[in-house]
């Protein structure tokens, strides 16, 4: 039988179960980057052979206007690359320190945006909670990056420790923009940021379209903001465990008829992801 859990991961802290595979994995800067400015890059996340394939794939399944500019939501079950993108362990291994054991997959969204494409005003992702925000990150979003990411070629502001206010930034902060600075990161990155946050984007100078997939990891209490019920045996039965943890069936949440005393290790290891 599980112990229960009584103290909970402080905010910035590794935790001790996670360490060793954030030091396999060489994020222990990452994390501190993370914790400290709200945001960070991995670079060289996946072979460059993956990244063209993830570009390729937002292309084709992506709907765009006639400006050339759009974006796709619940992408997760559209193509393979897109669940391999999520399950990449090193993104998993910053969720996990971010939003904690047993995070769910908020959303999956594709992005395609052309030449004058307008910027995208400062914000925080936390749009869905009131202020102040918890102590505790509630989501992480992966910015996968299939292009460089430059001022010019419009890729993501974000004003570093502003996750640290814990509200969403005012009309008057908005229309200041004061502090952002640009991700700027080569293709084949992943930008990470806090939920909280405040970030935006540029305006796209360049010729060509800026291609990037947002992955978005909540805490394990969160409601998703996309509904894979749909898909969600196909892709666990496709890709395992991690898949099944991210689509909620390996905690006691949302289930109608759990039974808490035959599986009551699975009420506990849940209350315990919790704290982390």
């Amino acid at each position: 039988m599980l112990t229960r859990l009584t103290a909970s991961v402080p905010p910035d802290e590794i935790s001790t179960e996670l360490m060793p595979r954030i030091e396999e994995l060489g994020l222990v800067d990452n994390c501190r980057q993370l914790a400290e400015e709200g945001y960070t890059i991995i670079e060289n996340v996946a072979s460059p052979e993956f990244t063209d394939r993830l570009r390729d794939t937002m292309l084709r399944t992506t709907p765009v206007d006639e400006s050339g500019s759009g974006s796709g939501m619940m992408m997760l079950g559209k193509d393979p690359a897109y669940a391999e993108a999520v399950l990449n362990p090193k993104v998993m291994a910053m969720a996990e320190f971010s939003v904690g054991r047993g995070g769910l997959i908020g959303s999956v969204i594709s992005t395609v945006h052309a030449a004058g494409r307008p910027a995208l005003a400062l914000l925080s992702d936390q749009e869905v909670f009131p202020a102040p925000f918890p102590a505790h990150n509630m989501m992480l979003t992966a910015c996968w990056a299939t292009d460089e990411f430059s001022r010019e070629g419009g890729c993501t502001r974000v004003v570093p420790g502003t996750h640290r206010h814990l509200r969403h930034p005012t009309e008057d902060e908005v229309a200041a923009d004061t502090g952002a600075i640009p991700i700027a990161c080569p293709a084949g990155s992943v930008a990470l940021w806090d939920g909280r946050v405040w970030h935006g984007n540029y305006t796209r100078e360049l010729a060509g379209k800026r291609v990037v997939l947002h992955a978005t990891y909540y805490r394990l209490l969160m409601r998703p903001g996309e509904n894979y019920s749909d898909v969600a045996d196909e892709l666990i039965a496709a890709y395992g465990a991690p898949m099944s943890q991210l689509l909620g069936r390996e905690d006691f949440l949302d289930k109608k008829d759990f039974d808490y005393v035959n599986d009551y290790d699975t009420f506990v290891e849940t209350l315990n992801n919790a704290k982390t």
